[in-house]
């Protein structure tokens, strides 16, 4: 990336910043069990709700990759097959999420987080997280993390904006902060991230560990690294 100057990077939350499943595993299942008793369904639904979820399917899955809302849809579609009125299941789910993310596990996704951003700020380079979580469980991991203060902005999902892949985000930093499409970078690891950042006009770089998600984000973009501690190296190339 020596032949563009990068001066601002874009990072996802889950999966970048933080290990996916330690969070969100026992906060999913919390949650389904909370909307559950809610709605006065059998606890045996659990599972089929959770596989809803797409929990288990990495990069693809619906909880990785979108939205509260779609996942309400989701979980909507299941509730009524069972023959279950569920009535406002947006707001059900939101505050079952909300009420569950004690349950996470807030685990950094590469060793040395802190002293990376810190690395990264005194280097001159303007930092934005972008993501489709709500602004208090955002703010919960990168309290835990230690890491808020080194973000220029926070853009979160608060289910009345423009979530990602929509650009409006992208649109929005370039013009407040007077950056050239081509001198932002968007660091995440799903799909979603890598049509965010080409809907956008700007590179991507992928995060994928396992090769099944580094085949998959290779069709988006060059550049995959293991974990976010490549960044400084990969930039400074």
């Amino acid at each position: 990336m020596n032949d563009i100057s990068t001066r601002g990077i874009i990072f996802d939350k889950d999966g970048t910043l933080i290990k996916f499943d330690s969070f969100w595993r026992p906060v999913t299942e919390k949650a389904v069990i909370y909307i559950l008793s809610k709605t006065k369904m059998p606890l045996y639904l659990k599972d089929e709700l959770m596989t809803a979820s797409g929990i288990n399917d990495g990069i693809n899955g619906l909880i990785c990759r979108g939205t509260y809302s779609q996942l309400a849809k989701m979980f909507k579609k299941i509730l009524e097959k069972h023959r279950r009125d569920v009535g406002d299941i947006e707001s059900l789910v939101t505050e079952a999420f909300t009420k569950s993310m004690t349950a996470g596990e807030t685990v950094p996704a590469c060793a040395g987080i802190e002293e990376l951003f810190s690395e990264l700020k005194k280097s001159g380079y303007m930092i934005f997280l972008v993501t489709t979580d709500r602004r208090d469980i955002t703010k919960k991991c990168l309290d835990e993390l230690r890491l808020e203060e080194y973000f220029d902005e926070i853009y979160t999902d608060d289910g009345r904006g423009y979530s990602k892949p929509d650009p409006y985000y992208i649109n929005m930093i370039t013009e407040k902060y007077g950056l050239q499409r081509n001198e932002l970078i968007m660091v995440g690891d799903t799909v979603t991230d890598m049509e965010f950042a080409v809907n956008g006009g700007i590179r991507a770089v992928a995060v994928a560990s396992d090769a099944e998600s580094r085949c998959i984000l290779k069709k988006y973009t060059d550049t995959v690294i293991d974990d976010i501690s490549y960044l400084t190296k990969l930039l400074g190339d």
